[in-house]
Parts: structure tokens; sequence; C-alpha cells
């Protein structure tokens, strides 16, 4: 099914400098600064909407809420989530509480139009392991990294830019697999990993793809 602009929204839910290493605060803060504002400069006429939740914005409660809003809205046919907090295995760091996944996802199922959503790009750590709660939840497919991710300087732009280009004639659209291929890079990545095993254990910032990675920014 094809998915025209106006039917599109992408959330952002913004938060690291709250729960981040202390040594690392001003880093987190650029990083929130550019989580944002990347995804506006390469997606922005791709969505109808970008709503941003960011530092006290990013409480659990204001985020189902938000959501919940946001598939209210009878023009909304898909709803993208981009979710930068940190995070460790089957949790996730807002800034108000640490919160399960799994008890998340479950409250996302109660109280929002699964119908509505789509994609759920995790930028936190070991976001591979909240995967499958954001797919019970109803979304269609999300994407997270196995440990620790450190390579978001390198792949998130590349990733934004990509799924930008997954817009526009159909035999040139690139589903979400190709997307993620082109933004994950095992080099960069090698590097990036590396260096930040150097301050953290279980680093491995490689991504992995649950449930439907056919999708586009304009198919569901």
């Amino acid at each position: 099914m094809q998915v025209n602009k106006d039917g599109r929204v992408l959330l952002i839910v913004n938060c690291l400098s709250r729960h981040g290493d202390s040594r690392f605060y001003y880093l987190y803060k650029f990083i929130e600064f550019a989580g944002v504002d990347v995804a506006k400069r390469c997606l922005s006429d791709h969505y109808s909407q970008i709503s941003v939740l960011k530092d006290a914005e990013a409480s659990k409660q204001q985020f189902i809420s938000r959501l919940r809003s946001i598939c209210e809205d009878r023009r909304v046919i898909t709803v993208d989530l981009f979710f930068q907090l940190h995070g460790l295995a089957g949790k996730a760091g807002f800034f108000d509480q640490w919160v399960s996944t799994s008890a998340l996802g479950e409250e996302i199922r109660q109280v929002v139009k699964k119908s509505s959503l789509r994609l759920v790009y995790n930028t936190s750590c070991y976001g591979d392991s909240h995967s499958g709660d954001f797919i019970k939840a109803g979304f269609q497919v999300s994407v997270g990294a196995v440990g620790v991710n450190a390579n978001a300087a390198t792949e998130y732009p590349l990733f934004c830019r990509s799924w930008a280009k997954s817009a526009g004639r159909s035999d040139r659209m690139l589903p979400l697999t190709e997307v993620v291929r082109r933004a994950d890079r095992p080099l960069p990545r090698l590097i990036q990993d590396s260096i930040a095993g150097r301050y953290f254990d279980d680093v491995e910032s490689r991504k992995i793809i649950r449930g439907n990675g056919a999708v586009t920014i304009e198919t569901v």
C-alpha cells in the first residue's frame, strides 16, 4: 500500500544527557541536538509532521500520550518512531524513569491503534533486545543494536539520507534492508566500536532488523 507524505508522521523521542555517563555529558548533548537536527534536515520534506519529545518532555507518559494522539488523527496512516534514549537489555531510559520495554510495549498495545504503527529505528544501546516488544506492540519492523551502540555519528546521517531516498519512483525506492545496509557500514562501525570499547563493555553497534524489512518510506 502506498502512503503519501500527508499520511506519514515521524515521532522522535530524544533524551541522552539525563542518564548518561557524566564523562560524556557534552557529547550526549551534542548527540541530542544532532538526533533532531539531522532528521529534520533530511526528512522534513517526507513527513507531514516531525514531532519531537526532548529532555524533560521525553517522559514515559508523554511518549505514550503523544503516540496515542498522533495515531488518533484520522489523517495519519503510518507512524515511524526514532527512539533515541539510553538502553539496557530489555530496558529504556526515559527522562523520568527507566522502563521495561516489555511493559512499555504492552501499554502501547493497549492504548494505540496498531494499524498506524510502522517503523522503530532505535539508536539506544541493546536496541535489538527491545525490538520484539515493539513488534508485539504493533510496529511492523524494528531496527536496533546488538550491544552498546557507538556508531551513530556515521550511521545516523546515512540512515536518514537513505530513508529519504526510499521515496520517489517505485522502481527506485529503497527497502529498509537496503537503507540499513548502506548506513551500518562495517569498517566505520568497527573503528567506532573499538574506540568505545576503551570505555564501555559489550560494545557491538551492528544493527539487526526484526519484522518487515521490505517497507520503504512510502509503503506499508
